[in-house]
């Protein structure tokens, strides 16, 4: 038997950190996934293999205990949580192929830990809906680096482009527009869980000047809504440019997303903001025209790939 889960990975395009206080966000899920493949063994060793950072990891499974403890924020980390959450009782090969960059801003570690739980789940007979499995891997997540969004595991659970409103409740976007988006990365990389406390450091310092970021960053999410409703494609790149310098000002911002935001819009690009914790990893590009310059002027720059909105979340396949 073998049960395979594919979960994509995610943009945000306006919202990000703000969102850890009660403000609203949008992102879309892109067609860049997490699959993750189970294979039952015939023993009780776990086998955890993940290709892409040249992982290979074995655990023991005894007396329905399983051997591990806890890294420095290592996906292992992430993959022990899931298997925290179930009664497994029989050994497998797990292998992870990530699709998309690591530690980049673009949901990677929630692509992991729902397609972990979707195959777990399956393996052990658990039935869950995509909304418990968006549950648990929010808390995973939380447990795993202290403070999260419940944005990134929502849109690897459900897909789509989403609206999450102040009370953390996801709305689905409505609209017809045609993004053409475009994401570049650079090989530094940001760590979610030091970058999401970093502000919290600065608000405790400065409350009422980041409260004041905050609601602007709120106004502008809820303006953006409408410009994507409306298919006002000025408005949405004005509006992006708009949230990068709300993201500067709270120290979020590296160089080296700076110079390819600046490469972007100096071709063309209606706007251009880094997505995801920052600190380093991506930048997400709004380019209606010169789609192709602009591509290959950030592919040659740093790495870069064209995103397309992924409306299917999680899926489960079983092969005997």
């Amino acid at each position: 038997m073998e049960i395979k889960a594919s979960a994509p990975g995610k943009i945000i395009l306006f919202g990000e950190h703000v969102v850890v206080y009660k403000r609203p966000a949008i992102a879309l899920a892109i067609n860049k996934t997490v699959d993750t493949i189970l294979r039952p063994r015939d023993d009780n060793k776990i086998v955890i293999v993940v290709p892409s950072i040249n992982l290979n990891h074995v655990l023991e499974i005894t007396d329905g205990k399983i051997d591990y403890s806890r890294k420095k924020l290592s996906v292992l980390d992430y993959i022990y949580e899931v298997f925290s959450q179930f009664n497994i009782q029989q050994g497998f090969d797990l292998i992870i192929n990530i699709n998309l960059p690591l530690g980049a801003g673009l949901g990677s570690s929630a692509a992991v830990t729902v397609s972990t739980i979707a195959v777990i789940a399956k393996f052990t007979n658990v039935d869950l809906s995509k909304k418990e499995i968006a549950k648990m891997a929010h808390n995973i997540e939380i447990n795993v680096q202290k403070v999260a969004s419940p944005i990134d595991t929502a849109l690897s659970t459900y897909g789509g482009f989403i609206y999450l409103d102040t009370d953390s409740n996801v709305n689905k976007i409505t609209t017809d527009i045609n993004l053409e988006l475009i994401v570049a990365y650079t090989q530094k990389r940001g760590n979610t869980g030091l970058l999401v406390d970093s502000v919290k450091k600065e608000y405790e310092k400065y409350p009422q000047i980041l409260e004041n970021i905050f609601n602007t960053v709120e106004i502008l999410t809820n303006q953006a809504k409408s410009a994507l409703e409306n298919q006002d494609k000025t408005l949405i790149g004005d509006l992006m440019n708009i949230n990068q310098g709300l993201l500067d000002s709270i120290g979020v911002n590296t160089i080296e997303l700076s110079d390819m935001i600046y490469v972007a819009r100096n071709e063309g690009a209606y706007g251009a903001k880094l997505t995801g914790s920052g600190g380093g990893g991506s930048i997400v590009v709004y380019a209606p025209k010169n789609t192709k310059q602009i591509f290959e002027k950030l592919n040659k720059f740093e790495n870069a790939f064209k995103a397309e909105i992924s409306s299917n979340g999680v899926e489960v396949t079983v092969k005997y």
